[in-house]
């Protein structure tokens, strides 16, 4: 059996560290983290001589006051989450004033809604000839959250930082892209999100940031670069060969200039764009054929792929949202799916004029750029493609989810004359809040009796969250599917004929 008290000093003291180190970008202590403190003299005399015991003060201004005086020389982690309710002390202030410019902070991690503590500590790191010394830097993530951003441009403009692999600007706002430029070689995060009154990066700007760090493995852009003057002439590009995520937002021509001149692996593992001022035409001429390159590059899933779209009207006009993944990062049960399972996520904002018609061009549009033979999963809100088409899409679709969304939109009776126009692939139908116009389900029942007749019978049918299905009809249709599931229908009956009315 092992005694404890036996254990050597570097053993137990790395016991101790990972009891109170940074475990997450915000983390804070848990209580009682440091009562090993207390067991013994023993214990106690080891953490004394074990700095990373105390390169974490905590998430909070208290947590720094009590623990700074023990951290000593060690490489320290600053970490701030919200907590502005006891701002640093002037003692505070200086200590890390005194860390930034003997190059100790290795960490620093600022998030919250007041911009004012997070302007104080940025100010007195980067202050005028004593400021952070930066070639112990690792991690700078900055999150506001106030309408006041938190101006960065001194921090970034006095020194280079030669060891920065994560970058993180949500909120700030920065005099000069050119700040960034020739200050990072080796980042492997970069997520920067600025606020007024920041300039627009040029497209040169951005593709000199990205230029100079190949090792990047993720990047998100919260507004995409604006052209420069000349800058279709250019044939300048920037190989990202390490690239695992990217997340572009912003006008969707601006958005297509900089992926034109972006070069990266074909097995990226996610996509995300979010695009403005798109039409209907942009959409199927340039979005559309952009995923479809993006999966030509691509190594084909041995899953198959899941595929969701959403589209309506939103206050700041038509909108679609488009989400494709591998089928095995599905949970059918609960009609989520993991996050590490997204290929690709876009979100198109439509300058339409709220037509039905268009908004549905633009979906064909889309989703007929996709890999037809490998979507077995498809999932649609609101507005759903007729199961008469998807045979046509998506010929191997084994489960169809419709969420939000009219019975007649989902089988419209055009669908019910041809029983060649049923996906004879399918295997599960699941509706999610689907309503039954005036109580009438024979939209369903005849598709499920033609599937029936035909030999080819529904395996699972779900129905959840929906209008009310008198009981005879769910008899029926009982007996035309392998396995009937429902819950929390509408309980009131249109007809008045039903117990549960």
């Amino acid at each position: 059996m092992l005694n404890v008290s036996k254990l050597p000093p570097e053993v137990l003291g790395d016991i101790f560290r990972r009891n109170v180190t940074l475990k997450d970008d915000f983390d804070g202590l848990e209580e009682g983290s440091h009562n090993f403190l207390l067991v013994c003299h023993h214990w106690s005399e080891v953490a004394s001589r074990t700095p990373e015991i105390w390169s974490f003060w905590g998430n909070t201004p208290k947590g720094w006051a009590r623990w700074y005086h023990r951290s000593g020389t060690a490489p320290l982690d600053l970490v701030l989450d919200g907590d502005t309710s006891n701002p640093p002390s002037e003692t505070l202030y200086g200590v890390l004033q005194d860390r930034a410019t003997r190059d100790t902070i290795r960490r620093i991690h600022l998030r919250g809604g007041d911009s004012k503590p997070l302007n104080s500590i940025i100010c007195r790191l980067a202050a005028p000839g004593e400021g952070v010394r930066s070639s112990s830097v690792a991690s700078f993530l900055l999150q506001s959250w106030d309408d006041t951003p938190v101006d960065v441009s001194d921090f970034f403009s006095r020194y280079r930082f030669p060891k920065l692999q994560h970058l993180c600007l949500h909120g700030c706002t920065i005099s000069s892209w050119d700040c960034l430029m020739p200050r990072t070689t080796v980042l492997t995060t970069l997520d920067l999100n600025f606020i007024d009154p920041s300039p627009t990066p040029s497209i040169s700007q951005l593709l000199s940031i990205l230029a100079s760090n190949p090792a990047l493995r993720t990047v998100t852009l919260g507004e995409c670069a604006v052209p420069d003057d000349g800058d279709d002439k250019s044939s300048f590009r920037v190989q990202l060969h390490h690239l695992e995520e990217l997340q572009l937002g912003g006008d969707l021509q601006h958005v297509f200039r900089l992926l034109r001149r972006l070069d990266h692996p074909g097995n990226m593992k996610f996509l995300g764009l979010t695009l403005h001022n798109c039409d209907v035409t942009d959409v199927s001429q340039i979005v559309g054929p952009h995923i479809r390159d993006y999966f030509q590059r691509r190594s084909r899933s041995q899953n198959g792929l899941y595929l969701s779209t959403n589209s309506g009207y939103g206050d700041f006009g038509d909108y679609i949202i488009f989400e494709l993944g591998d089928a095995g990062g599905i949970d059918l049960s609960t009609l989520k799916w993991s996050s590490k399972s997204r290929f690709i996520t876009i979100d198109v904002r439509l300058n339409t004029s709220r037509r039905r018609d268009m908004l549905e061009s633009a979906v064909l549009g889309l989703i007929a750029h996709i890999p037809q033979g490998e979507v077995i999963h498809f999932r649609r809100f609101a507005r759903p493609i007729a199961t008469k088409d998807i045979h046509d899409q998506f010929p191997n679709v084994r489960t169809l989810v419709y969420s939000m969304a009219s019975l007649l939109d989902i089988f419209p009776k055009p669908c019910l004359v041809g029983e060649d126009k049923i996906p004879p692939s399918l295997e599960s139908v699941i509706l999610d809040y689907v309503i039954a116009e005036d109580g009438d389900w024979s939209p369903l029942t005849t598709f499920l009796f033609r599937r029936a007749s035909s030999g080819n019978r529904l395996e699972t049918l779900v129905i959840d969250r929906s209008s009310h299905m008198c009981l005879e009809v769910a008899e029926d249709i009982r007996r035309m599917v392998g396995e009937l599931r429902t819950d929390h229908l509408d309980p009131v009956c249109p007809f008045g004929t039903c117990v549960e009315a």
